[in-house]
C-alpha cells in the first residue's frame, strides 16, 4: 500500500472510531480523535485528489493515440507528480501524535525541590497563556520529581506538538542541580495484561493520610507513583503515566525518538533519533 493510500485508510479508520457511540464514553479519547481527524483531513483530501488524478491519468492513457488526449494525459501526469511530491514531503514531516495531549515528567537530583517547582510553575504559566489545563497526576508533588497532565480543548494544536521540543535536560540557575524533563504524548499502549502489573501500596501513620501507591510494569521496569485521597484515582493517575511511557516505548513516538528506560520504577527518557524520509 502506498503512503497516500495508507493516509486515506487511516482517515477512514479515525472517522469510523469517532462514529462509535462507545468512544464517547471516554471524553479524553473522543476529544483526541476529533483533533486527529481535523489534523489529518487536509492530507486525506489531497490523497483523495491524487487518487482521482491517477484514475484520470489511466483513462487518458487509454486514449493516448488521440493527440488531444495525449496532451491532457501529460497535464494530468504533471499535476499528479506535483501533488505526489507535496504529499511525500507532508508525510515525512508529519507527527501523528501532534493532536495529542501531553504527560510531562520532571526529575531532579537531591536538593532540586525548588528547581522542580520552578519547572512546574513555568509549565503552568505557559499552559494558562495557551488556554490549556494542567493537573498534577501525583497529588502534592514530592520534592524531586513531578508528573503533569497538560490538556487542550477542541481547537488548536495538541500540547504534544508544542511541548515535545522541551525533552531533555533543563538549564537551572544552580549548575550543580540537574533537572530533566520528559514530555510524552498521552497515548495508549497495546493492551497490558494484569499479570504484568504490580501495585505496591505504601502505608503511613499520618492521620487522614492520602493513599500512596506505585504501579510497576514488571516486564519493562516502567513505573509511576500515585497519591490521592481517592485510592481509585491514585491508581488511575499512576497507570496513565505508566501507559504513556509504555506507548512511547512502542512507538517512541513513530521513530522520532529513542526510548531509554531507567532503573525499575524510574521515568522513561526520550532522546532524538534520526528518521528516514517517507515516500509516497
Amino acid at each position: 500500500m502506498d503512503a497516500w493510500e495508507a493516509l486515506t485508510a487511516e482517515y477512514a479508520g479515525l472517522e469510523a472510531r469517532l462514529a462509535d457511540p462507545h468512544v464517547h464514553r471516554d471524553f479524553r479519547r473522543a476529544r483526541r480523535l476529533r483533533r486527529c481527524v481535523a489534523a489529518l483531513r487536509p492530507l486525506a483530501e489531497d490523497a483523495l485528489r491524487l487518487r482521482a488524478l491517477l484514475d484520470d491519468l489511466r483513462d487518458a492513457g487509454d486514449l493516448a493515440a488521440d493527440p488531444a488526449w495525449r496532451a491532457e494525459a501529460d497535464r494530468i501526469g504533471r499535476e499528479a507528480a506535483s501533488l505526489r511530491a507535496d504529499l511525500a514531503a507532508a508525510v515525512a514531516a508529519r507527527d501523528p501524535f501532534d493532536p495529542y495531549d501531553a504527560i510531562v515528567l520532571i526529575d531532579a537530583e537531591d536538593g532540586g525541590h525548588r528547581h522542580v517547582q520552578a519547572a512546574v510553575t513555568a509549565y503552568q504559566e505557559d499552559a494558562r497563556d495557551r488556554g490549556w489545563r494542567v493537573e498534577h497526576l501525583y497529588n502534592d508533588p514530592p520534592p524531586h520529581w513531578a508528573a503533569l497532565e497538560i490538556t487542550a480543548g477542541e481547537e488548536g494544536p495538541g500540547p504534544w506538538s508544542v511541548l515535545k521540543a522541551g525533552n531533555g535536560p533543563v538549564r537551572t540557575a544552580d549548575a550543580l542541580v540537574a533537572v530533566h524533563v520528559t514530555v510524552l504524548p498521552d497515548a495508549e499502549p497495546s493492551p497490558v495484561g494484569p499479570e504484568d502489573v504490580r501495585i505496591d501500596l505504601y502505608c503511613t501513620r499520618e492521620p487522614g493520610a492520602q493513599t500512596m501507591l506505585r504501579v510497576l510494569h514488571e516486564p519493562t521496569g516502567i513505573g509511576a507513583y500515585g497519591r490521592h485521597p481517592d485510592p481509585a484515582r491514585a491508581q488511575a493517575n499512576a497507570m496513565r503515566v505508566v501507559s504513556a511511557q509504555l506507548a512511547a516505548m512502542e512507538s517512541a513516538p513513530e521513530g522520532r525518538y529513542q526510548a531509554v528506560p531507567q532503573a525499575p520504577g524510574g521515568h522513561l527518557r526520550l532522546r532524538a533519533a534520526a528518521r528516514p524520509a517517507a515516500s509516497v
